[in-house]
């Protein structure tokens, strides 16, 4: 039997019984006593869990579990910083310090030798401001006297840009702090080396930052300029109460105080020039705040209100200027007297005559708890509490115009409104010529726009040239509404218009030799409509920052086309246009004129070409501002005259380095400039090809390069000149006055003769050239007026276009696709 099976039978055999006796059970009977036990029984099932018991004594501590993730960082520990050993020599030359020209100070040089090093040799030098003597050069005290007066003003016209006119001179802040201050250095050689430090010695100068108006401050120096001239012998006609007198009338740049309020007239008596100087006190203008916040006049607007006077003051109290002090005095803990100079009226601690620390309140104001106390409501109080000063703040009618308690406070009969209302920058530069905060004005000299030397004579005698040339001129073309015309002159008995002459610009506009101003701040931007903000302007504040008097939508352009929606760039393309009307295969060429030079509107908007579609506008032209926003915003202003690179860059050059700003990183800006440039050569060289192979085995050429004749400057066409094809070693595209042309250069020199026309003063000569200026319509086959290449000829269509990428001047960039395009199709078109 298998096992299995006989653990059962046993099994059952023993329960068996069990349940028997289980079954006859009887009724229970006595208990009786306790048995023994018996031995244990195996355990039964375990039954269910009871209720917990008390907590037990704690147990031995288990091994360590495993690590858990890291929690979030807790704060940084105070770690001190490392102490820097001290430097080795150690100089200590005190305090800048002032004296007056001539005057002396000690500078004494406290050297502290850290290194266990020994002194060998100390030596001081002057590194900047005029010479000064010293004593005392190879010791630790320094003894300087400064240079005399006169040589601090010559300092100081130095930095001037002297115009050649009789006139009030400006004096920017740029150009008088730095005749004013003369540095020194000391140099003290040690066994381990040369250490160096410097220090200032400003020097009190009787000038002041002027605005070069004839309308002038009371008690403040007057410096006067000529026109350039051999010598000099000034006088000044003052008031009857008047004590002032001239110093250094002999000199080119004499000065004068005006000591009363009145009229005083200036006579050069060498030249016979004279012109009047108002002198005056400041008054002040505003007498509250409206429900927005922006300044009230009581006294000024009960006349400016466009029906007794212009109303000016309207445009203004929505400017920045209109702000600036009230700003600064509601938001910044550090604002202060330094900064009052140009955000009040008159403040010159020097001279009592009205300004704003002259207000009876003014020393109260001082200490009455609102500077370097933010709080929005702090000019508001000052207007309560210290009316006089307040009157006084911000940037007002007298700051741009000159003092309102004047004779030439109100222009009348005899006095010219020229007195206070200049579109000369030096008004803005009062200001504006601080670097390296505020030195817009002396980036703007750096710029084209400046060209004083460049703008007589171009704008002087050329109703064409005055529109853009001159900032007279400009502004009196915006007003005369058609831009397509040139400026023009008197209107005729029946109503009509021509261009105007040279003597109607004069008389006209006032664009004459001793009046004409560049392209200046007034040009672009209207004094009275500035916005409330400066700087580079951000999403939220552009459309309240510095406005330009063309905004978005040009006016139909001399070039034949208008600009729409380009922002600020719309003022820039008004000027920078081909200006020779509309141009494309669908209309006939009627002259061999070249696109005007400024051609980048053009460019930009893919207008005026030959051989290709005419609109291709550039994705540059996309740009918010056009022009303004890789000119002016994202091209970093010139380092000198701008704090940490910041604001706007009124120098006007664009820098191929911000192309990564938009592009990739890795684009290279200046190669693509290279690619366009290769192509504009090779489309010369392709020009210069064709005109030798279609011209004949000899023609005529008249020459119109500019030379000088027994010091006279000539400028005007040779004498036709035969020349044979083969005399020719290349010829290259040019621009001879504003003409399509080459520059001829020949394999031996030829004689070329000049003959005067009628009034012009040089004598007929000859000059032997090897290099010739040809205007294309001067190369004839008889010297005359056959042409060799006709207007319909391609090489006409070519230098169009050959000049118009030239002049746009960017090497592709302002619109990359439309000028390779153009370089491309023109090559073509030549073959």
């Amino acid at each position: 039997m298998p096992r299995k099976y006989l653990i059962l039978l046993v099994s059952l055999l023993i329960l068996v019984p069990v349940l028997l006796l289980a079954a006859c059970k009887g009724a229970a009977g006595p208990q009786g006593s306790a048995g023994s036990p018996g031995p244990q029984g195996a355990a039964g099932p375990q039954g269910s869990a009871g209720p917990p018991g008390p907590q037990g004594p704690a147990g031995s501590i288990g091994p360590a579990g495993a690590q858990g993730p890291a929690g979030p960082p807790g704060p940084a520990a105070t770690v001190a910083p490392p102490t820097a050993p001290p430097a080795p020599v150690v100089i200590d030359l005190g305090a800048a310090q002032t004296a007056q020209p001539g005057g002396s100070v000690t500078i004494a040089a406290k050297i502290a030798i850290n290194d266990k090093s020994t002194q060998q040799a100390i030596r001081w030098t002057q590194t900047a401001g005029p010479k000064a003597t010293l004593s005392g050069d190879t010791t630790d005290t320094l003894k300087v006297t400064l240079a005399d007066a006169k040589t601090y003003r010559a300092e100081l016209i130095k930095g001037l840009k002297l115009e050649d006119k009789f006139m009030v001179q400006p004096i920017n802040p740029h150009a008088l702090s730095g005749a004013e201050v003369a540095t020194f250095e000391v140099a003290v050689t040690t066994s381990s080396g040369t250490y160096k430090k410097t220090v200032n010695v400003t020097a009190t100068m009787p000038y002041e930052i002027t605005t070069g108006l004839a309308n002038v401050p009371q008690g403040v120096t007057v410096l006067l300029t000529g026109k350039a001239q051999a010598s000099y012998d000034w006088a000044v006609t003052a008031p009857s109460a008047s004590k002032a007198t001239l110093s250094d009338a002999a000199d080119r740049n004499p000065s004068f105080i005006p000591d009363v309020a009145g009229k005083y007239t200036l006579a050069e008596k060498k030249s016979g020039a004279t012109f009047d100087v108002y002198a005056g006190t400041w008054v002040g203008a505003i007498s509250g705040l409206n429900d927005k916040g922006r300044p009230v006049s009581a006294a000024c607007t009960v006349c400016h209100n466009n029906t007794i006077a212009p109303d000016k003051f309207t445009a203004w109290k929505e400017t920045g200027h209109a702000e600036i002090f009230t700003n600064n005095l509601n938001t910044s803990a550090t604002y202060g007297e330094g900064c009052f100079t140009c955000h009040s009226v008159g403040f010159d601690k020097t001279v009592a005559n009205g300004g704003f620390d002259d207000a009876s309140d003014y020393a109260a104001f001082l200490n009455g708890g609102l500077l370097g106390k933010p709080n929005p409501k702090n000019y508001a109080t000052m207007l309560q509490k210290f009316p006089k000063a307040a009157g006084l703040a911000n940037i007002q009618c007298e700051t741009c115009h000159g003092p309102n308690n004047s004779a030439a406070a109100h222009p009348g009969d005899n006095v010219p409104a020229s007195a206070r209302v200049s579109l000369a920058a030096d008004v803005c530069g009062s200001c504006h010529g601080e670097p390296p905060r505020h030195g817009r004005f002396q980036q703007w000299e750096e710029s084209k726009h400046a060209g004083t030397d460049t703008t007589p004579a171009r704008g002087l005698t050329s109703a064409s040239c005055a529109r853009c040339h001159t900032g007279q001129g400009f502004l009196a073309w915006l007003k005369q509404g058609d831009l397509t015309k040139q400026l023009q002159g008197a209107k005729k008995a029946d109503g009509t218009t021509a261009n105007a002459t040279a003597a109607e610009l004069g008389t006209l506009y006032g664009i004459t030799a001793d009046k004409v101003q560049p392209i200046t701040c007034a040009v672009c931007h209207d004094p009275h409509d500035v916005g409330t903000t400066t700087g580079e302007p951000t999403e939220a504040t552009r459309a309240t920052s510095a406005r330009v008097r063309v905004m978005e939508v040009t006016a139909l352009l001399p070039a034949g086309f208008q600009a729409k929606d380009v922002g600020k760039g719309a003022l820039c393309i008004t000027c920078h246009n081909t200006r020779n009307a509309i141009h494309g295969d669908d209309i006939a060429i009627t002259s061999y004129s070249a696109p005007h030079t400024a051609a980048q509107g053009d460019v930009l908007m893919g207008q005026n070409a030959f051989f290709v579609e005419r609109g291709a506008r550039s994705p540059h032209a996309s740009l918010v501002d056009t022009c303004v926003t890789c000119h002016m915003e994202a091209s970093p202003p010139p380092a000198e005259f701008s704090y940490n690179l910041s604001g706007t860059n009124h120098s006007f050059e664009a820098s191929t380095t911000i192309c990564g700003t938009c592009h990739s990183s890795l684009f290279n800006g200046k190669a693509f400039q290279s690619g366009i440039a290769d192509k504009e050569h090779e489309l010369g060289e392709a020009m210069g090809a064709y005109l030798l192979k279609k011209a004949p085995a000899e023609f005529y050429v008249k020459d119109y390069t500019p030379h000088v004749s027994n010091n006279i400057s000539v400028d005007t066409l040779s004498d036709a000149l035969l020349i044979k094809k083969d005399q020719i070693a290349s010829a290259f595209p040019e621009e001879p006055h504003g003409q399509q042309g080459f520059l001829i250069k020949l394999k031996a020199p030829v004689n070329v003769t000049y003959t005067p026309a009628t009034g012009q003063t040089w004598t007929k000569h000859t000059v032997s050239m090897s290099e010739l200026e040809v205007r294309l319509g001067d190369i004839t086959t008889d010297g005359k007026t056959t042409a060799v290449f006709a207007y319909t000829d391609p090489l006409v269509k070519a230098g169009w276009n050959f000049f118009l990428i030239e002049g746009d001047g960017s090497k592709g960039v302002h619109n990359p696709a439309f000028s390779a395009e153009v370089l491309d199709a023109t090559i073509k078109a030549l073959k």
